[in-house]
């Protein structure tokens, strides 16, 4: 029988995150290639940080624009442009898909280098890290989008994408993606710029209101406020977080969010937790975990009009699909078994004849 969850575990999958150490060594060598950009203020060029005794295991490729390069290029304005280089991404239910423009200009020009990194890429092994902040990490979704494309099921050198406070880069076509588990965006509620082409005021001149709406989020995005963090991969919802947040916080593309300082308090209050009340009494768990894990990235389910149900609903259906996916495995491997019982019996019983 398919149950229903009885928690949410957003809060958890989040708090497992921080505490891992792949945000943090993410963040370090942003902040590394960024200390010494001081004298080329408009390079977009990676930086491929090979495996160390550290981290052995560990190849990783970081996105880091000047501040300069990434105000002057963001303030162009976000629009959505198709880009054939990009149709891999196109099915039969979105036959199109579009990028934003400001990821796409740094992009194009790097398009014959990348090309050369990502086949080198391709021969490694262990585990690829492909990072940035705001501006580079938009390029750096692209470029693992563009290198995933190219890689087979054999591949010893799978990639995961961890972006901070990144601007979203494309429309309804990236959900369609079988690569949003290999994305992981932090966004914080204090970050002007990961709801920079947004619908609140603050979008640049030239992006209109139907040109922001169209922006989709995909991959899994790590929430968070100063009470907390959760983790979702429901695009609508984050959409919703999203633009809630661009309403509300202050600042302009002038305003840096330290994301180490973020992750430093992310994991001592993963560490050591205090009491998380959700503020009304309710009766059934699993709504009562998704409004304390709304409340903990900032989000008053009432006041920001959530639809909880849908929420539940959706983890509902979820858990069915996966369940049923269960079954169907479980009676495909009893099918296999029984063939081969088959082929056993009958070599037996050819046995005995000779």
């Amino acid at each position: 029988m398919n149950q229903v969850p009885l928690f949410s575990s957003a809060g958890e999958l989040a708090n497992m995150v921080v505490t891992s150490n792949l945000t943090d060594v993410a963040w370090a060598k942003i902040l590394e290639l960024q200390r010494g950009q001081s004298a080329l203020p408009f390079s977009v060029q990676p930086m491929v940080y090979d495996p160390t005794p550290n981290e052995p295991n560990h190849t990783i490729v970081v996105f880091a624009p000047s501040p300069d390069s990434t105000q002057y290029t963001l303030s162009q304005g976000g629009d959505l442009v198709p880009y054939p280089k990009f149709d891999f991404l196109c099915t039969k239910g979105c036959p199109s898909v579009s990028n934003n423009r400001a990821a796409l200009t740094p992009f194009t020009p790097l398009y014959d280098h990348l090309s050369g990194l990502k086949d080198e890429l391709n021969k490694r092994e262990g585990q690829l890290i492909i990072t940035g902040q705001s501006l580079g990490g938009s390029i750096a979704s692209l470029f693992t989008l563009f290198l995933l494309s190219s890689m087979d099921k054999e591949s010893k050198c799978r990639p995961i994408c961890i972006t901070f406070g990144s601007p979203l880069i494309g429309n309804f076509g990236l959900q369609h993606s079988h690569w949003n588990s290999f994305f992981l965006h932090l966004v914080s509620d204090k970050d002007p710029l990961s709801t920079l082409f947004l619908p609140s005021g603050r979008s640049a001149p030239t992006s209109s209101h139907s040109q922001a709406t169209a922006y989709k989020p995909f991959g899994t995005y790590l929430l968070c406020s100063e009470l907390g963090c959760a983790c979702f991969d429901d695009p609508d919802f984050i959409f919703k977080f999203l633009t809630v947040a661009s309403s509300e916080v202050a600042g302009g593309l002038q305003v840096v969010v330290d994301y180490g300082e973020i992750l430093r308090n992310l994991k001592y209050r993963a560490i050591c937790k205090g009491p998380r009340l959700v503020g009304e009494r309710l009766t059934d768990p699993f709504s009562a975990g998704i409004v304390m894990e709304l409340k903990t990235i900032g989000i008053d389910p009432a006041k920001h009009n959530i639809d909880i149900r849908r929420m539940e609903k959706q983890a509902s259906d979820l858990t069915r699909k996966i369940n049923k996916a269960s079954e169907a495995k479980k009676l495909n491997d009893r099918k296999i078994n029984m063939v081969w019982l088959e082929r056993y019996k009958k070599k037996a019983e050819d046995g005995k004849k000779d």
